[in-house]
């Protein structure tokens, strides 16, 4: 398989103005191109940086668990403090119906099994 030839960031540029010079051109009719807004002066390139040092897995998982840390919409204390009861509530509730089949089914068997 032959490799694709990718352009550079002029060419693509340079091929980019020309379409839109010939769009200006063929909708403004005899010609007229459409005034485009002056452009910024093109910056000089800074030097390049030296290469970043990876991070080990230790070091990328905390720095990742904090940075998804910082998007949770926590509750606020109100909030918190409702839901504490809410699942405080369901447990007991869950452990006194739970417990009373236990022993209902403890007291079955103890006079089946006798």
């Amino acid at each position: 398989m032959a490799k694709k030839k990718t352009k550079t960031r002029k060419q693509r540029k340079a091929e980019a103005a020309a379409k839109r010079q010939a769009t200006a051109v063929s909708s403004g009719g005899e010609g007229k191109a459409i005034a485009e807004a002056p452009r910024p002066p093109a910056k000089k390139q800074a030097a390049k940086r030296p290469a970043r040092k990876q991070r080990n897995a230790i070091q990328r998982l905390f720095y990742e668990t904090r940075g998804e840390l910082k998007k949770v919409s926590w509750p606020t204390r109100e909030e918190a403090w409702r839901l504490t009861i809410v699942v405080t509530a369901v447990t007991v509730f869950m452990a006194a119906f739970l417990g009373f089949f236990d022993w209902l089914f403890t007291k079955l068997f103890a006079l089946i099994l006798g």
